[in-house]
C-alpha cells in the first residue's frame, strides 16, 4: 500500500472516530439501539429506524464556517472558476465521457457493497457493468452497459451501514469535502479504502484524479448550482435538508431493491417495482 496514502486514511479515520464519541455513538434522538427496536427487524425496517430525524444538526454553528469556507472560498474562488474555465475548452460530450471513465474505476466500491447488503443481482450486475464498459465502452468512456438494461446501482458504505440499522448521526460539514452525515463520513473513508487504484498510483496521482473528477463535476453542473444559489434564501439548510433527504430516499430504495431481488431468486410473488425506484438510485 502507499505510505501516504495510508496515513492519510488513518488520519481520516481517527478524525471520524473522534466524532463518533463525541457524538454518543452516531444515535438520532428516539432511535432505540441493537437492544431495542431494531433488535429483531429486518434489515429494510432497521433502515427506517436509522434516519428518523432527517435534519439532526447539533453542529450547526460549526458546520455554517464550514460550509461557507466550502462555497465561498473553496468553490467561490477556485472550483468554479477552473469549472468554467474546463466547460469553455472541452465540450461536453468529452466532459461526460470523462465522467462516466471516473465513474467506472469506481466499480469496486459498488460491487463490495452490493455484497455486503447481500444484494447478489446487484453486485452481479456492476461486474457485468464494468466488463461491458471497460470492453466495448472504451474503458468506461462509452455507457455501452445501459443500452443493454445493466443499469448501476451506487451502492455504497453508508448506505450499507444504515441497512444494518446505524443511524446517521448528526449533520457533518467539513473542508473540502461535501455534505455528510457521520454515519457517511465513516463509509466515505471506508469507500477509499475500496478504491484498488488508491493501492497503487502515487499519492500525487491519486489526489489529481479526484480533483479532476471535482472539477469536471462542477463543470457539468453550472448552470444547476446558480438555479439554486438564485432561488433559495438559505443555502445552508437547503444544501442540508436536500441531501439527508435523498440519503434517506437512497437508503429507501437499497432496501426495495433488496427485497425484490430474492423474491426473484426464491421465486416468490415478485413485489412490483416502478421505473422511478428502478433507477432512482442513479440520480442520487
Amino acid at each position: 500500500m502507499n505510505r501516504a496514502i495510508r496515513n492519510v486514511t488513518r488520519m481520516r479515520l481517527g478524525w471520524v472516530l473522534m466524532l463518533a464519541l463525541a457524538a454518543g455513538c452516531a444515535r438520532n434522538p428516539g432511535v432505540d439501539g441493537p437492544e431495542g427496536s431494531v433488535r429483531g427487524a429486518s434489515l429494510a425496517n432497521a433502515a427506517a429506524y436509522a434516519d428518523d430525524a432527517p435534519d439532526y444538526d447539533p453542529w450547526q454553528p460549526f458546520n455554517e464556517v464550514m460550509f461557507n469556507f466550502n462555497h465561498d472560498i473553496l468553490d467561490g474562488w477556485v472550483v468554479k472558476p477552473v469549472a468554467t474555465g474546463w466547460e469553455k475548452v472541452m465540450p461536453e460530450p468529452a466532459r461526460r465521457s470523462i465522467a462516466r471513465a471516473l465513474d467506472n474505476l469506481d466499480m469496486p466500491r459498488r460491487f463490495t457493497n452490493n455484497l455486503l447488503q447481500i444484494r447478489p443481482i446487484g453486485a452481479g450486475r456492476e461486474m457485468a457493468r464494468f466488463l461491458v464498459n471497460t470492453t466495448a465502452g472504451v474503458g468506461g468512456l462509452f455507457d455501452v452497459a445501459s443500452l443493454v438494461y445493466l443499469e448501476k446501482s451506487d451502492a455504497d458504505t453508508g448506505q450499507t451501514l444504515a441497512l444494518y440499522g446505524l443511524g446517521g448521526g448528526p449533520y457533518l460539514v467539513l473542508p473540502t469535502m461535501p455534505p455528510l452525515t457521520l454515519r457517511d463520513a465513516v463509509g466515505r473513508t471506508a469507500d477509499g479504502m475500496l478504491d484498488p487504484l488508491g493501492y497503487f498510483l502515487p499519492f500525487i496521482a491519486n489526489q489529481a484524479r479526484s480533483i479532476v473528477s471535482a472539477v469536471n463535476e462542477r463543470s457539468l453542473n453550472l448552470k444547476l448550482f446558480a438555479d439554486v444559489e438564485d432561488s433559495v434564501l438559505d443555502l445552508y439548510s437547503a444544501a442540508r435538508n436536500g441531501y439527508l433527504q435523498r440519503r434517506q430516499a437512497f437508503v429507501r430504495q437499497a432496501a426495495t431493491s433488496r427485497q425484490y431481488e430474492w423474491a426473484w431468486l426464491i421465486d416468490e410473488n415478485e413485489p412490483s417495482m416502478t421505473a422511478s425506484t428502478a433507477t432512482a438510485e442513479d440520480h442520487t
